[in-house]
Order: C-alpha cells, then sequence, then structure tokens
C-alpha cells in the first residue's frame, strides 16, 4: 500500500510541477504538445473465479463485482505526427467470489480474493479515424484510436475466513483472525508456493477522444477508453494449480486454502464431495485435488474516463491543421 501509495504521489508531483509557470526555468520542446489529466474506471477481472458462459469474457466474468478506481496520466504527440505516447499511474481493484457463481463445483470450492493494485503503464496510441466539427465558439476534434503497449503491476490478493468456516470460531479464538478481517495471500502460501509482487502486462485496447479548444490554444481533451490486459501469472486471485500439504502453513493458512464446508453444499444430487476440495494424505503430489487451472492466465479490464487539458499552448492554425490535412484551396474569384 506505501509502495503504490508512493508512485501515485511522484507521478502527482511531477504532473504539479508540469503545469507550474516554469518556463523561465525549464521551456517543453515547442515541436511537441503535452497534455495532462485524471482518470476514473470501473475493473472486472476474469480468471479462475467467474460465470459458467460461452462467451468469453462476457459471460465470465462478474460484472456485478465490477470495481471503480482513479489515475493520473500524461500524454505527449510531436506535432503534425499522429502517434502519441502516453504514460499512466492507476489503482485498480478487481475481486471474485465463488458464492455468487453459477457453477456447482466453484459454489462448493467456496473461495473468494480482492486485489488492490497499482498499475504503471507506458502505451502509444494510434488514430484510426479522425472528424472535425464546430460547436459554438468551440472547435472539436473526435478521434478513434488504437492504444497498446506494456505496464508494471503491483497486485495484493486478500481473503476473509469465512464465518461457515468448520474453524472459524477456534481460529478466532485463538487470535489468528477477526470478524471482517482481510489478510495477505501471498505471505500465507495457500498453494505452498511463492510468487512475485510485480508482474508485467500488456494493455491493448481502443479510445474515443474528443478535443475542444475555445481559442486559448490549451484545448480539453475528454476521453472514453476500453483496455484489456493480458498477463503472465495466474495469481492476481491466489488461484492456481492443486491443495498444497497443509502441514507447511499455520492454521490461518490451513483455512485460506480449503473453504469448503458443508453449508455450503448445493441442494442436487450430484453435489460433489467436499473431499475433493482439500489435501489429500497419502496422495502424490500430481494426484491431489485441483484447486485452479493451471493452463491459463488471469486477465482484468478498465473501462475509463479521462479529462485532460494541454499544459504547453499551441496557435490555433496548428489545431486546425490537425483537423483538415487537405490542400489548401484558395478562391480567386
Amino acid at each position: 500500500m506505501c509502495l503504490s501509495r508512493f508512485y501515485l504521489l511522484g507521478l502527482s508531483g511531477f504532473l504539479l510541477g508540469c503545469s507550474l509557470p516554469l518556463s523561465a526555468q525549464l521551456e517543453w520542446p515547442q515541436q511537441w504538445e503535452l497534455e495532462a489529466g485524471t482518470s476514473v474506471h470501473l475493473s472486472g477481472y476474469c480468471g479462475d473465479i467467474g460465470h459458467k458462459g460461452s462467451y468469453g469474457v462476457l459471460s465470465d466474468t462478474q460484472w456485478h463485482l465490477i470495481q471503480a478506481g482513479g489515475g493520473l496520466g500524461v500524454r505527449a504527440a510531436q506535432k503534425g505526427k499522429r502517434i502519441g505516447i502516453n504514460l499512466h499511474a492507476r489503482r485498480i481493484h478487481i475481486q471474485g467470489a465463488d458464492s455468487v457463481s453459477n457453477k456447482a463445483v466453484a459454489f462448493v470450492r467456496n473461495l473468494h480474493f480482492k486485489n488492490a493494485m497499482t498499475e504503471i503503464a507506458a502505451t502509444l496510441d494510434f488514430p484510426l479515424m479522425r472528424l472535425g466539427s464546430q460547436m459554438g465558439g468551440w472547435s472539436m476534434l473526435h478521434s478513434l484510436r488504437a492504444e497498446g503497449g506494456i505496464a508494471l503491476l503491483h497486485h495484493a490478493p486478500k481473503a476473509q475466513v469465512d464465518r461457515d468456516n468448520l474453524c472459524y470460531d477456534l481460529l478466532v479464538e485463538m487470535g489468528y483472525t477477526t470478524p471482517g478481517e482481510w489478510h495477505d495471500l501471498r505471505t500465507l502460501r495457500t498453494e505452498g508456493d511463492t510468487y512475485a509482487k510485480w508482474v508485467a502486462t500488456l494493455p491493448l485496447g481502443f479510445s474515443w477522444t474528443v478535443t475542444a479548444d475555445n481559442g486559448s490554444g490549451k484545448p480539453w481533451h475528454i476521453t472514453l477508453s476500453g483496455l484489456w490486459r493480458y498477463t503472465w501469472t495466474d495469481r492476481l486471485d491466489d488461484i492456481h494449480d492443486q491443495y498444497a500439504n497443509p502441514w507447511g502453513m499455520n492454521p490461518l493458512g490451513l483455512a485460506l486454502t480449503s473453504q469448503s464446508n458443508p453449508a455450503d453444499q448445493p441442494p442436487c444430487a450430484l453435489a460433489p464431495s467436499l473431499s475433493t476440495f482439500q489435501y489429500q494424505q497419502g496422495l502424490e503430489p500430481e494426484r491431489q485435488p485441483t484447486r485452479g487451472n493451471a493452463d491459463t492466465r488471469d486477465m482484468y479490464f478498465t473501462l475509463g474516463l479521462k479529462v485532460a487539458r494541454s499544459l504547453v499552448a499551441s496557435s490555433s492554425q496548428t489545431f486546425h491543421r490537425k483537423r483538415f490535412r487537405g490542400p489548401r484551396v484558395n478562391n480567386k474569384r
């Protein structure tokens, strides 16, 4: 948490510094345009916890569990060029719960998580379509852009001990947990493995930007974006492979690695046995019950709105030249 706030604070200071009148000490290159702003977004994830469906992320994502977040960003583009360079710092929250899944096996497994993540991304955008318009005294430019790049993600999955967990009362009595307390799953090693706090992701998606200038030379930019992240980890939800040997865990880790209990058995004749959701003494490691799908990777997405303003003044002629790329025609009649 402290590390995440450090990066957000650092970027905030950078943006503030860019906006101050420091032309006497530092002058931004005139051939570059620079804008800075803030953003809000909704985020969700697709991984080992979800719904059963035939439409990929559209049906697997638990849409009622999407979370809100925010961030800061800067964009730089060389005048007359199409490619823009983006730097963003975002605070992203994702969560999932087997208890609201429509899959019977997942419902009995009864795992859940939440993950507060900090993403630092560098992306490039390219306009696919641009349209100009006029609204009163405002000149408008509409841009549909494709965006892609790379990001570093700091993540920290957490979970609670289910109140129906057979060990809940004992854990409270022993001081391992308190009602409503969230526990860091990485340090508890619920599958017996260690994994990194920082991972790389590939943000890919599209954005629609409306740029509006009233003649000040510093236009406003309002951007709607949808970005999907491909990752190299299956640990955003702390669910990856098989149930681990509980003798290598403390009582709290044991309680969080398997939260299946009789109270969560669905009322059907084909309900899976609780023994398939815990470590089996005497079985070889490769034959232990499966806790998650090790052949997939966790992914997440954001649907966001960013409001930014240009920090470097440009003439209205420069703004209009971006809108109209055809040759200038002079009427000599």
